[in-house]
């Protein structure tokens, strides 16, 4: 049996309510981990050992609160957090903090979760990386922007974390560490309290390590069924080689078509599906939402402190020209290709797609390409990253499913089974 920290969140929190672990424990356990492999993996911006160990004996004092009771979870840097600093990744906001916490700090309590501390974020959760390494190879990126948050859950350092997705920020951080990476429906998950870039495309999301912790972070959030289940019948799949497929390395076409073959060899129903030509410019209609939002909200701190942001963020957000008129086409675009995918999955319970480009790239300048991302968050649909494939270099590499808009319960019934499918 492993440590404590190696627990899946379900499993832990099973133990705790059995009797069999203590919140203390587990807590402990983390820490450890914590100590031993900080320096090499950098994923965390701020640790509150004592008040996470405080709160670690006052779970075990009472009787159990909810589902996430005595679990400890990791908070990206861009979450208000009112007991330790939110710097989003800036220097601008060192040691800031905020007077109250975010609502999904709030909701995790409330479900008997602990705040462990808060992960490293890039800067506003934009593309500048933080110092965050992957925790196969430290030469390699974890991918971003919600690079400590994968990077810890990938570590055993934390069995639950929170990310944030604009573009790929969740998804593809998630394929590049080996973890499962869910991104809800778009405004599912309270972003109140959570740094905002762009409205129509924020979202909160979760790295776990198995689709059922993230139907139990789902539960804290939402108060959905704390246990996904996994469809009657065999599902319908749709193999989906997306526009964008050529642009994806020979590892994660691997990894798509393994996933596929791993379901069709269980039962599934599996077709071919194209997407229409219409999703071809959603990539691009993402850059241009994400900037023409982000420049504004933004616009404060690049008036007052324009001196202390990255020249890569200038360059990304607030150099280009985003006009009026292709952010009014790109939301257009957007709002059509929500409801083709609904049209054209009637029959299908699930799209399965690229995660990630490829593996996690080597040097730790960029935190990668969100490329088979972006569709998916700019038409606000779920959308999670499976492990279980590696590449030839040793790393991980994910694959994807997607489900229409507002069919989150139906995706993560797929996925269940879908890890199954896949399971060794």
């Amino acid at each position: 049996m492993g440590m404590a920290n190696e627990l899946s969140a379900v499993e832990a929190a099973r133990r705790i309510r059995a009797g069999e672990l203590t919140a203390t424990a587990l807590v402990e356990a983390c820490l450890a981990r914590i100590e031993a492999r900080e320096d090499a993996v950098l994923a965390w911006q701020h640790l509150d050992a004592e008040g996470a160990l405080a709160a670690a004996r006052a779970r075990d004092g009472e009787a159990p609160r909810g589902v996430l009771h005595g679990l400890p979870v990791g908070f990206k840097d861009i979450i208000e957090t009112a007991s330790m600093p939110t710097t989003h990744g800036s220097p601008i906001f060192a040691g800031h903090r905020p007077d109250r916490d975010a609502a999904c700090v709030g909701l995790v309590e409330a479900a008997g979760g602990i705040v462990l501390g808060k992960t490293v974020t890039t800067e506003f959760a934009v593309s500048h990386p933080g110092k965050t390494r992957n925790p196969h190879n430290p030469a390699h990126t974890p991918g971003g922007s919600s690079s400590g948050s994968a990077a810890a859950v990938a570590d055993n350092m934390v069995p639950l974390a929170f990310g944030t997705q604009t573009g790929g920020s969740v998804l593809r951080p998630s394929s590049f560490c080996g973890v499962v990476g869910y991104k809800p429906t778009l405004g599912q998950f309270s972003f109140v309290g959570v740094n905002a870039m762009s409205l129509s495309l924020d979202t909160l999301g979760v790295h776990t390590r198995s689709v059922a912790d993230a139907g139990l972070m789902r539960a804290a959030m939402l108060g959905a069924p704390a246990e996904p289940t996994a469809p009657e019948r065999a599902p319908r799949i749709g193999l989906c080689r997306t526009p964008w497929w050529d642009q994806a390395d020979e590892c994660s076409q691997a990894a798509v078509l393994a996933a596929a073959e791993a379901a069709r060899a269980a039962g599934a129903s599996l077709v071919e599906v194209d997407v229409p030509h219409d999703f071809d410019s959603l990539p691009e209609a993402n850059n241009q939402i994400m900037g023409h939002e982000g420049c504004r909200a933004l616009g404060d701190l690049h008036k007052l402190h324009g001196d202390l942001l990255s020249a890569e963020l200038k360059r990304r957000i607030f150099d280009p020209d985003f006009t009026y008129d292709a952010y009014v086409a790109a939301r257009r675009q957007a709002a059509f290709c929500q409801a083709l995918l609904g049209e054209l999955m009637a029959d299908l319970d699930a799209l399965l797609v690229p995660a990630a480009v490829g593996e996690a790239p080597a040097g730790l300048e960029s935190t990668g390409n969100a490329l088979f991302n972006r569709a998916w968050t700019t038409i606000g649909v779920p959308a999670i990253s499976l492990p279980g494939h590696v590449g030839p270099t040793g790393l991980p590499v994910g694959a994807q499913l997607v489900a229409p808009f507002g069919r989150d319960d139906e995706l993560l019934a797929v996925a269940l089974w879908q890890e199954a499918a896949m399971a060794p």
